[in-house]
């Protein structure tokens, strides 16, 4: 009741506040001034927004997530590896990579969690919420307005792409390596010998996530150098370059590490996109980092990102001089990205997403608070659209799995060894061996996908029948994924898969299962008979 008498109170005369303050005096604690009302309330309504956008997004972590292609080889890792730390001193990426630090965390998650993915999800949503946390440090140590450095710190956290990203939870490299790499920014920014050794402790954590993160000591400078300007300094070139001696070293470390466990220079064999197609792919990847891969029509997304990168870097060109930082940190991100082959997908452009962000924060510095609303809720509810989509997506290969699924054990209780599923899902046969209810330690069945350079976990009983059907050269590129000694081996690409007539004289015994989508569930029908029948 007192509540009620002290907002009432505000639309009353002076008499009748005071009045009412007589009546209420007996009441503990209550106060009729009311700028301590209005604090109160913006005390109260800024927990709120934060609580909503934490479950507007989180919510995309628990219902738009799933176990996805190469999930199930890190969790084959996992699953299979009795040694946590093998891949810091072995080859466990098939000579691609050296990623040490990701293969350590899904050993963790795949044996707390039983492979559950909830785990995974949520290990997710904290890394991308630490990003967008380091990201307002890190415009606040550059000397940005505490309300840019928070905005820039919103956008990037409710922005679809990065989120899409963040979904995916082999992207974990990249989160990881993000996560690492703002931090060790932040750190390098104050001040202190505490704050320089973390500093260089988290960019070798960095190093040793991605190989993007060999793009960090030209942040680390290009922060450096910003702030010493920002700060009234001259010729701060030299100064920073010696700072970053031991960031320097640490690098030199992780190449040397990196040359010795993978035999060489590492990397894939998989063919390149041609120059101007690298080029087309990451203006696209900056296009969508600011707009949506779905469920947005790709001519709208190109349309709306051109038109925001636009606005936002010719709005804060003018507004503030660390525009210039936020556009050189996006670029630099950048530089590594084409040594991919293919820059196709939204992890590719998490960490230049934060210069984009920071870009558009700068813009929005001086914007009203019904622009700046505007804008979160643009990217927000975006996301929402996206997210809903990709739930939709998600459900239905969850079902589709699991219809193959009971094919396979429906042969498997037949007698059958060997399966051919049609129905376009990527390493089925890693999916169905990793289901939570499958228990076999030592699968003796193969599940063929019809979609090339699928992996499978290959029986030795079976290695010497199955090899025609295998990449040549192997992918990866060292031959094979080796776990617990198991191999993990990849199918022919499609250029140099053999056709069904091969497959079925070479493997007589094949039984192939096809797919078959029934509304918005999936069923599965046994098609083995009449491919034998088939002239």
């Amino acid at each position: 009741m007192a509540d009620v008498l002290v907002v009432v109170a505000g639309r009353m005369s002076p008499w009748s506040v005071r009045l009412g303050g007589f009546f209420c005096v007996a009441g503990p604690g209550i106060r009729l001034d009311s700028s301590r009302l209005q604090l109160r309330g913006k005390q109260i309504l800024w927990p709120l927004a934060a609580v909503a956008l934490l479950a507007l997004v989180g919510w995309d972590f628990a219902a738009a997530t799933t176990f996805l292609s190469d999930d199930y080889i890190f969790r084959l890792y996992g699953r299979l590896e009795d040694n946590p730390l093998a891949a810091f001193v072995s080859d466990k990426h098939g000579g691609e990579y050296y990623r040490p630090l990701p293969m350590l965390l899904w050993w963790v998650l795949e044996r707390l969690a039983d492979g559950r993915a909830w785990a995974f999800a949520l290990v997710s949503f904290l890394l991308h919420l630490l990003c967008a946390v380091l990201l307002v440090n890190l415009g606040l140590r550059l000397g940005l307005a505490k309300r840019t450095a928070l905005l820039a710190g919103v956008l990037f956290f409710v922005a679809p792409a990065q989120r899409q990203a963040a979904l995916w939870f082999s992207a974990s490299t990249d989160l990881l390596a993000a996560s690492a790499m703002l931090g060790a920014m932040v750190a390098f920014l104050g001040s202190g010998r505490r704050a320089r050794a973390l500093s260089v402790l988290l960019a070798a954590l960095a190093f040793f996530c991605k190989e993007t993160a060999l793009v960090l000591p030209a942040l680390l400078f290009a922060g450096g150098w910003f702030r010493v300007r920002q700060q009234g300094g001259s010729s701060p070139g030299k100064a920073v370059l010696l700072s970053l001696a031991p960031h320097l070293g640490a690098l030199a470390v992780f190449l040397v590490a990196r040359f010795v466990i993978l035999g060489g220079l590492g990397g894939t064999d998989d063919p390149s996109a041609p120059w101007f197609g690298r080029g087309i792919q990451l203006a696209s990847g900056l296009v969508h980092a600011v707009t949506a891969y779905a469920p947005l029509p790709e001519w709208a997304a190109w349309a709306a990102g051109v038109a925001l990168l636009a606005a936002t870097t010719a709005v804060a060109w003018r507004r503030h001089p660390l525009s210039r930082f936020a556009a050189i940190f996006a670029g630099l991100a950048l530089l590594p990205l084409p040594a991919a082959g293919w820059v196709v997908g939204a992890r590719y452009f998490y960490l230049p997403a934060a210069g984009l962000f920071l870009l558009a924060a700068i813009a929005l510095g001086a914007a009203s608070r019904l622009v700046v609303g505007a804008a979160v809720a643009f990217l927000l509810c975006l996301g929402i659209l996206s997210g809903h989509h990709r739930a939709g997506e998600i459900r239905l290969y969850r079902q589709a799995v699991a219809a193959a699924d009971a094919a396979v054990n429906d042969g498997l209780r037949r007698g059958h060894r060997l399966f051919l599923v049609r129905g376009g899902v990527k390493d089925l046969d890693l999916a169905i061996k990793l289901l939570a209810n499958k228990r076999e330690p030592r699968p003796e069945h193969v599940v063929l996908a019809d979609v090339p350079a699928s992996f499978v976990w290959l029986p030795t009983g079976l290695a010497e029948r199955l090899r025609f059907l295998l990449a040549e050269p192997p992918l990866p590129p060292a031959g094979a994924y080796r776990f617990g000694g198991e191999r993990i081996v990849g199918q022919a690409r499609r250029e140099e898969a053999p056709d069904l007539d091969e497959v079925l004289t070479r493997l007589p015994d094949l039984r192939i299962i096809r797919l078959v989508r029934q509304g918005d569930a999936y069923g599965w029908q046994d098609r083995t008979q009449e491919y034998h029948r088939a002239p």
